[in-house]
Formats: C-alpha cells, structure tokens, sequence
C-alpha cells in the first residue's frame, strides 16, 4: 500500500538568466497550470530568492489529491557566467491509498519550466 503523503524534489539547469526566467514564469502563472488546476493559490512568491509556491486545487488534481503544492526556486549559477538552475519541489496528500504518486503532474511542470527557458533563449 502507498503511502498518502508524499514529497518528490529534483533540479536541472537552464540557459535563461534567473531574474528574466523567473519573471517570466511568475508572469504567466496564473495561465501556466488552467490544464490540471482551475483554481490556484499563489501562496508566496519570493522575488530576493526568486521562490514560487503553488497551493492548487480543482480539476484533475482534486479528484485525486486533498492537497498538492510545489515550490520553484531559480538560482544563478556561481561557477559559470551563463544559466541557472532550477529547484522544485513538490508536496501531496493523497485521498485514498491506491492512487498513484503525481508524476504526471510533476513532468507538466518541468516541461513547462523547461519550455519556458527555451523560449526566452531563442
């Protein structure tokens, strides 16, 4: 049996220089996620540490899951002059035990991040 609490976190680096992709993200963020939440708490965007956490809800996700939060945070990288990289994570509560881990909903959001640092590199 799974467990209904859950924590999944991982990091990948980006061309995009972190203000411009992290404005950029913040930007967009009430549209970013309309496929799998209608309703999104922005619950804190840090622009000093240029931290974003999500509280979402509704749709997909609330058929599934009492709860479902992701915090993204994008740093400079400090050895090189180019790119940053990006920190997610990702907290839930499952409703029931036998409904799969979010990774689904997790690759949506790498995708989207790594679309996102595509697009401002072009």
């Amino acid at each position: 049996m799974e467990a209904l609490y859950g924590v999944s976190s991982g990091n990948f680096d980006i061309k995009s220089p972190a203000d411009k992709f992290f404005t950029s993200f913040t930007d967009d963020i009430d549209s970013t996620f309309d496929i799998i939440s209608k309703e999104k708490i922005t619950e804190s965007v840090g622009w000093e540490k240029r931290t974003v956490t999500l509280n979402m809800c509704g749709n997909l996700v609330s058929d599934n899951y009492n709860t479902f939060k992701a915090t993204i945070t994008v740093t400079p990288k400090e050895d090189e002059t180019d790119g940053s990289r990006v920190v997610w994570t990702v907290e839930y509560e499952k409703i029931r035990h036998d409904i799969g881990d979010p990774m689904w909903i997790i690759d949506i959001l790498i995708n989207y991040l790594k679309e996102t640092d595509e697009y401002l590199c072009m």
